[in-house]
């Protein structure tokens, strides 16, 4: 998985305009590196240029869905990714690993972008890290449980000290010194307590059993005690993708009006709701179908609109033009029967 995408041919882009074939692995922070149309894993981190770019980050966040990505802004000539974290611009960041499914240049431009990270400092690097060199968990209640038994040790040494000098000031055998200091050690620290603690444990994973719980980690139920807050993140996992449109809730005046209920023969005519459910969305057309968000997939389709990719044509000017249209299908209104450029 670490080494898999990292032995790669990419384009660069050099100053004096000339392109140039290199390994990834010579791939340095401030490279300009041109992306193609085909299928391309993504050797580092990289801020889009020019042109838009969908990807797939399932290696990153698990979903397969397709994200889109748009070229960063550049006011006033100045470089935002200098003073700002990546956080701010991920919908401008290729992320190393992912893959680029489909490329739109903007005009004769090429598809180009800047590397950011390389290595383990992207964000791929610091997911491997973390598998890796898993950190252990800094828990309280271990930390108190040392600080216990270091003062159990203390007491036993000036006990087992103590023990000596009176014996020894009562002229006892060493045989006896002996017997009694280590009679102080053991009374101090208890031997007892790493199988009274091992016994509680089991004792505590049979009750959870018996309950239908099941801990693959004994260790963590003693942290299980103390928690207050507990997170559950398995929405995709135990739910499904399957959406459906109820209805749209109209806003007029800063105040929610009725709300007009979906069926299967319901059409929307034209209007500004309409606009927005047909233009404000990242779905993309790829292998002739529709891909995207399931949110924005649905919205699209309740419209009874359809989406066209048309490929580049070079106008009189020597421009190439490309766009994508929506415009109505065989379920929309006759009413809103006109196109759409995105």
């Amino acid at each position: 998985m670490s080494a898999s995408y990292n032995s790669i041919m990419v384009t660069v882009l050099h100053e004096n305009g000339d392109l140039e074939e290199v390994k990834s692995q010579s791939l340095v922070p401030g490279d300009v590196i041109v992306i193609g149309g085909t299928k391309l894993f993504l050797p580092c981190d990289a801020i889009l240029l020019s042109g838009g770019c969908t990807v797939n980050e399932a290696m990153l966040t698990g979903e397969s869905i397709p994200v889109t990505k748009a070229t960063l802004p550049n006011i006033n000539n100045c470089i935002p990714w200098i003073t700002h974290s990546g956080d701010d611009y991920k919908k401008h960041i290729l992320f190393c690993g992912t893959e680029v499914i489909q490329t739109k240049g903007s005009g004769q431009d090429l598809v180009k972008a800047v590397v950011l990270q390389t290595g383990f400092n992207t964000a791929k690097g610091d997911l491997m890290r973390s598998i890796l060199y898993n950190k252990p968990v800094d828990v309280k209640l271990h930390r108190d449980a040392i600080r216990f038994l270091t003062g159990l040790v203390g007491i036993s040494i000036i006990g087992v000290i103590y023990t000596a000098i009176v014996f020894t000031k009562n002229e006892a055998s060493v045989h006896d010194i002996v017997l009694m200091s280590f009679l102080m050690l053991t009374t101090t620290v208890n031997p007892a307590i790493p199988a009274s603690l091992t016994l509680a444990l089991l004792y505590a994973q049979t009750r959870l059993k018996k309950l239908g719980i099941f801990c693959i980690s004994p260790q963590r139920i003693n942290v299980a005690g103390q928690l207050n807050l507990m997170c559950f993140d398995k929405t995709g996992t135990l739910t499904e993708d399957i959406l459906d449109v109820y209805g749209i809730l109209p806003c007029d005046n800063s105040r929610f009006q009725d709300v007009n209920l979906f069926n299967s023969f319901h059409t929307l005519t034209w209007s500004h709701i309409l606009k927005a459910m047909t233009t404000c969305h990242s779905l993309i057309m790829l292998d002739g179908k529709l891909q995207g968000d399931p949110l924005d997939l649905k919205m699209f389709e309740v419209t009874g609109w359809e989406l066209e990719d048309y490929e580049a044509t070079v106008n009189e000017d020597g421009h190439m033009l490309s766009c994508t249209m929506v415009k109505p299908g065989p379920r929309a209104k006759r009413a809103s029967q006109m196109c759409v450029f995105m």
